[in-house]
C-alpha cells in the first residue's frame, strides 16, 4: 500500500463506516480514502468496491435483475447479458468468470475487438464490434467525458442494447447548467477551450476529460431512442456504503 494512501486512511478515520457491501454482499468496513470526492473513494476493506461502484451495483439489482441482496449473488443465478466497460473494477472483481458477463479497456495498441483475455476485450466505444441486441445491460463509470465522440458512442450503446435494454452509466455531471466543452472535437485534432482537464487512469495513468456533461444530455439520449432516470443517493443507502452518488438508468424504447 502506497504511503500516501495510508496516510489518507489513518487521517480519515472519522470518515469510515460500518455496513454491508451490496457487490461482495459481507459485513464490512468502508473506508475513506479521499474525503473530498466520496463517490470515488469509500472502498470496502474485503472487495475494493467504491461508493460509485456499490451506487451502479444497486441500480442493477433493483432496476433490471430484480433478484438477489448483492452482486455476488447474480454470479449463478442471472442470465442477463452484462457489457461493463471497466475491466479492473470493483463490479468485475466480483463478476468476471459470471455467465454472460462481458468486460472490455482500450489499449491502443491492440486492434479493437480482440479477446485480450477470456471475457475480456479491447474495445473502442465510438465503434463497438459486439453484434446488434447483444445485451440486456452496458454500464459505463465516469467514461462518457473522456470519450471524443461521445454521441457517437451512445449510439453505439443503443445499437448493441436489446429492446428495452438499459444503459446503466456514472459521468461527473451539471445538474443546473448545460454540458461544458472542454476540447472541439470537431476537427482532426483536439483544440483546448478550456484549460486542459485529466483524471486518474488504471492503464494510461491519467487521460483527458473532453467534457463535463449537464442537462441537455437527457434531450441527446431521448432523441437516440433512451428514456432516462436518475438515482441519487440518499441518508438510508450508506449503510450499503453509497455516499454522494448519482447514477444514469435510461433503457432502450422499443
Amino acid at each position: 500500500m502506497k504511503l500516501k494512501t495510508l496516510s489518507a486512511i489513518l487521517g480519515n478515520i472519522r470518515m469510515h463506516r460500518w455496513g454491508k457491501c451490496i457487490v461482495c454482499g459481507k459485513p464490512t468496513i468502508f473506508v475513506c480514502t479521499d474525503k473530498s470526492s466520496l463517490r470515488n473513494s469509500m472502498e470496502c476493506l474485503l472487495c475494493r468496491s467504491s461508493s460509485r461502484n456499490r451506487h451502479v451495483a444497486q441500480t442493477l439489482l433493483t432496476e433490471v435483475a430484480r433478484e438477489g441482496r448483492s452482486l455476488n449473488d447474480l454470479r449463478n443465478k442471472s442470465r442477463l447479458a452484462i457489457y461493463n466497460t471497466d475491466r479492473g473494477g470493483g463490479l468485475s472483481r466480483v463478476l468476471v468468470g459470471m455467465s454472460n458477463y462481458t468486460c472490455s479497456g482500450f489499449f491502443p495498441e491492440i486492434t479493437p475487438g480482440t479477446m485480450v483475455e477470456p471475457g475480456v476485450y479491447c474495445q473502442d466505444l465510438e465503434r463497438l464490434s459486439f453484434q446488434d441486441a447483444s445485451f440486456d445491460v452496458v454500464i459505463t463509470e465516469d467514461v462518457l467525458e473522456h470519450v471524443r465522440h461521445y454521441q457517437t458512442a451512445l449510439e453505439e450503446i443503443h445499437r448493441v442494447l436489446k429492446p428495452g435494454g438499459c444503459h446503466i452509466f456514472t459521468v461527473p455531471f451539471f445538474f443546473d447548467r448545460p454540458t461544458l466543452v472542454r476540447v472541439d472535437t470537431t476537427g482532426e485534432a483536439d483544440v483546448n477551450l478550456l484549460p486542459p482537464e485529466y483524471h486518474g487512469d488504471s492503464i494510461r495513468g491519467r487521460i483527458l476529460a473532453y467534457r463535463t456533461l449537464g442537462f441537455d444530455l437527457f434531450g441527446l439520449l431521448k432523441s437516440i431512442g433512451f428514456e432516462t432516470r436518475v438515482r441519487v443517493s440518499c441518508f438510508a443507502d450508506q449503510k450499503l456504503g453509497i455516499f454522494d452518488s448519482s447514477v444514469f438508468f435510461s433503457w432502450k424504447v422499443g
